[in-house]
């Protein structure tokens, strides 16, 4: 016994020793190592709000975010997320290896706060222990050290957006991955955010991680994804993927159906091609599928998806699929979220979808359904929060005296036919935020009970393009709407007088309201035109401080503008008074407008000269004042000043002087428009140069797409693709010379109006060159000589007018011209022959008169070299002549060369004589 009882005390006195040891080591439940570890850590971190104050005292497992294992007091966990605003994150310095005192840490999160000031450090892969690390969205300057590979207990890894990003969204490269194949314990992986553009072959690297259950590398610029592999490691253990947004450029992988435990699946945004695969409904455990933004998703929806009885979101929007909706849809009834918008889906929605009692929202907008949606698809959806039905041709007959079982925040039934009465359900919809209705069919007044209409949650109504009438109420301050949209109806009566202070953006346009403008201090964008307002512009709409665009064309408002309305209303970019009666100058405060992008005046009384202030407002891109009676010339700044310009249109005015030559510096133009005014003098060569106009390619992109252009012998009216039009208009006025030959640079012009002129010489042939060109009409001018054969190059051309100039010769055939066989075409130009005229030419007078025109060339050509041969000859001889007058040395010098000259030649010619006598 006496050998146990030995055992036993020495055992006592180790015991006794250890004990000694760790109160020695071990102050208030911290070991002091740890503890100044932790401070050496705080010294390098910048804590503005104090976050770390708790960080005081002995006892550091009291300390926030720190937290030490009961048994042993050492510290396993430092949790210092932030859980608060940007504003509140801790923002590192410096990170000192001492921290590697924490040889116990298990747990280590620094997620959302903000490192950009330095690397993650190479000693973090020395955690021996370490199971948990998050570095999600900390900014971390450079890449990713490899030594993380060396955490080999490691399960979970969030680096999601761990690295810097500069303002341009570039990010640091990450060059390596292969360190991720010794983490063979992972099961978390979340890469997201990362710039992985530099790794071709990540597929490898988290093929070798047999653990991984949640996988995330989303928005990580991969490009490259094996569409068949051998063998995927995680196959049996995987449950959430996320490859969204990246762009593989494939067809969907073959191996994801062998994924068969995946409970989540996202691959939106990353430019997969093709049809979905059938094994996709070999995913039975599938809870959440997102494919949608991909674009080229094509083909029909496998029956197979029927198999996925667990899904609780389906995203497929935006593709191509096509085909029904039935036989597949009507077995996912545990879905909450269905998205199925902007697609090709044709047939009607199946009645079953009223089985989906979880359903929270339903998105089929943007479609090509059709059918008739009633109760039985919506009476059961008790939880229904948003029904989107947008652009599809949809029926929706629900009784005036249903009351809805939901309560729906958000409505997009726009393009459906809800008509002709207005729906009375929406009258039970106490808590919408938006509401669109336009282009359903409503044909009935507003109802009194609509304005109350979730009055205290709705932000965005528009009941745009129905034929809905009534009255506005004279005040809407009561409600919280932010955007409304009433335009295109026949709405009457006064404009409200006081509207929400949180309104900012209302389109009246297109109805009947009549009155005059009030004051509405608050809106930003006000659409207003084509109604019946009158009156004049006071100047209390100096007062709309928050004004950016003004809409008030076609109405019967008169008088001036405000003088007040440049220096008060500076954030203007838009202001459109067409069709009105307005008069009197532009006020010269129009120069503080510098945000100002688009003005219209066309068609009313304003007079004076443009004022100088105008090029100012550099940012201008649309310049409309024809129709009305401007003076003066046109300034050479209208083309140095302001760069940005794309439309110019001064016609039906009184302009006069020449045109400068700097409008050719408009880089951006590409309709320009000056005819109907007085304008004299030559068309600039530089006319040439306009690089929009030269370039076929169609990148204009309008602000406003309402405009009238004179273009094929009439006044078309455009409503869109304005960015699609390329024109030049200098017709009716007093110009001269010839037309320039670089006019046939400009390759993208559609539209080349230089008629009722005084233009004079030939039509270049380089006017061949205009591929574009669709109009053309050179009519009643002086041009002469005969038509270009080039002409018959215009393969767009579809209205030509050469009428009442005097051309000659035979008229071109071939190619374009065939069609365009109308008499009228040609007519006041007798000298011209050949069809589509009747006046036909015969070879050998076309001969003789084509010889002619040759032989006058050619005598012509020889009439100046004589004239100028003769001309030098006799400058040359009196220059020479009069030298030998005036100079006396050279005139001596001349004739002695003469008499030599002569002897010699004398001598020698009696020599010759002499040897052939003598013989």
């Amino acid at each position: 016994m006496a050998f146990p009882l030995r055992f036993l005390s020495t055992l006592s006195l180790c015991l006794s020793a250890a004990v000694l040891l760790h109160q020695a080591t071990v102050t208030s439940g911290c070991f002091s190592m740890e503890r100044e570890a932790l401070l050496d850590f705080k010294a390098g971190i910048h804590d503005p709000h104090n976050r770390l104050s708790s960080w005081i005292g002995q006892d550091c497992c009291a300390w926030e975010g720190v937290i030490c294992r009961a048994t042993t007091g050492h510290v396993v966990e430092l949790d210092l997320r932030n859980t608060g605003t940007f504003d509140r994150a801790l923002r590192g310095e410096r990170m000192n290896s001492s921290l590697l005192a924490l040889s116990h840490l298990k747990h280590l999160d620094l997620s959302l706060n903000d490192f950009s000031g330095i690397r993650i450090p190479e000693f973090a892969g020395s955690f021996k222990k370490l199971r948990y690390l998050n570095l999600s969205s900390t900014r971390f300057m450079g890449g990713i050290p490899a030594g993380l590979g060396n955490l080999s207990s490691l399960y979970v890894l969030d680096l999601s957006y761990a690295l810097y990003v500069d303002d341009y969204g570039d990010g640091y490269p990450v060059d390596d991955l292969d360190w991720l194949s010794h983490l063979s314990s992972l099961k978390h992986l979340d890469l997201s955010g990362l710039n992985l553009t530099r790794i071709p072959d990540w597929f490898s690297s988290v093929n070798m991680l047999p653990a991984l259950q949640v996988l995330n590398m989303s928005f990580g610029g991969l490009d490259s994804i094996p569409v068949s592999v051998v063998h995927a490691n995680f196959t049996s253990s995987l449950t959430v993927l996320d490859l969204s947004f990246n762009s593989f450029n494939s067809t969907l992988p073959k191996w994801l159906g062998n994924v068969s435990g995946l409970t989540s699946l996202g691959l939106s945004s990353c430019d997969f091609r093709g049809a979905i695969p059938d094994a996709i409904g070999d995913l039975s455990a599938l809870t959440s599928l997102n494919l949608g933004n991909n674009f080229l998703l094509e083909g029909i929806v496998p029956r197979s998806m029927a198999n996925l009885r667990r899904l609780e979101e389906l995203d497929l929007s935006v593709n191509q699929l096509s085909g029904t909706l039935t036989g597949w849809l009507e077995q996912l009834t545990n879905l909450i979220v269905l998205n199925l918008s902007y697609n090709l889906f044709n047939g009607s929605v199946p009645a079953s979808i009223g089985k989906f009692a979880n359903l929270t929202g339903l998105y089929l907008g943007g479609n090509s359904l059709g059918g008739v949606i009633s109760q039985v698809h919506l009476g059961n959806l008790t939880r229904l929060r948003v029904l989107d039905l947008y652009a599809n041709s949809i029926t929706v007959s629900i009784g005036q005296s249903w009351i809805p079982p939901f309560q729906l925040r958000l409505i997009y039934l726009s393009s459906c036919r809800l008509g002709p009465r207005f729906p009375e359900w929406l009258r039970f919809q106490t808590q919408t935020q938006e509401l669109t209705m336009h282009d359903c069919k409503i044909a009935a007044s507003l109802p009194n009970w609509f304005w109350n209409f979730s009055s205290s949650t709705v932000t965005l109504i528009n009941l745009s393009n129905n034929r809905i009438g009534g009255r506005l109420p004279s005040s809407l301050s009561f409600a919280r709407l932010e955007e409304l949209y009433l335009n295109s109806n026949i709405f009457e009566g006064p404009l409200p007088a006081t509207l929400p202070s949180t309104l900012d953006t209302l389109y009246l346009s297109d109805n009947s309201f009549t009155g005059q403008l009030p004051v509405w201090p608050h809106v930003s964008l006000a659409l207003l035109s084509d109604n019946m307002l009158d009156g004049g512009i006071s100047s209390s709409i100096c007062r709309w401080t928050y004004l950016q665009h003004l809409i008030l064309s076609t109405n019967n408002l008169f008088g001036e503008i405000p003088s007040c309305l440049g220096e008060s209303l500076q954030n203007l970019s838009i202001l459109g008074l067409a069709n009105n009666h307005f008069s009197g100058a532009i006020p010269n405060t129009i120069g503080f407008l510098i945000d100002l992008q688009l003005l219209q005046l066309k068609n009313n009384s304003f007079s004076g000269e443009l004022p100088s202030s105008l090029q100012n407002c550099t940012n201008l891109q649309f310049l409309d004042l024809a129709q009305n009676n401007f003076v003066g010339g046109m300034p050479p700044w209208m083309g140095e000043n302001l760069p940005q310009l794309a439309v110019l249109r001064l016609r039906s005015n009184m302009f006069s002087g020449g045109i400068p030559r700097q409008l050719a510096q408009l880089g951006r133009l590409q309709i320009l428009d000056l005819g109907n005014n007085n304008f004299s003098g030559s068309i600039p060569h530089s006319f040439g140069n306009f690089s929009t106009m030269v370039s076929t390619s169609d990148d204009g992109e309008f602000i406003y797409d309402l405009f009238d252009v004179s273009m094929k012998g009439q006044d078309l009216f455009f409503i869109k693709n304005l960015d699609l039009l390329k024109s030049l208009d200098l017709s009716n006025n007093r110009l001269t010379g010839e037309i320039p030959e670089g006019i046939g640079d400009l390759a993208g012009l559609q539209n080349l109006n230089l008629s009722r002129n005084h233009l004079q010489g030939r039509i270049p042939w380089q006017i061949g060159g205009m591929e574009s060109l669709e109009s053309l009409d050179l009519s009643m001018n002086d041009i002469s000589g005969s038509i270009p054969e080039s002409l018959s190059a215009l393969y767009s051309l579809s209205y030509l007018n050469l009428s009442y100039n005097d051309l000659s010769g035979r008229i071109p055939t071939g190619h374009q011209l065939q069609t365009l066989d109308d008499p009228s075409i040609y007519m006041g130009n007798p000298d011209l022959c050949g069809p589509p005229i009747s006046k036909s030419c015969s070879n050998n007078k076309t001969t003789q008169n084509d010889m002619q025109e040759e032989y006058e060339e050619e005598i012509l050509e020889w009439l100046w070299f004589y004239i100028s041969m003769g001309l030098g000859f006799v400058m040359g001889f009196w220059t020479f002549c009069g030298i030998l007058f005036l100079k006396h040395t050279w005139r001596h010098a001349y004739f002695h060369m003469i008499d030599d000259m002569y002897d010699r030649v004398w001598v020698q010619w009696h020599l010759f004589l002499r040897r052939l006598f003598g013989r």
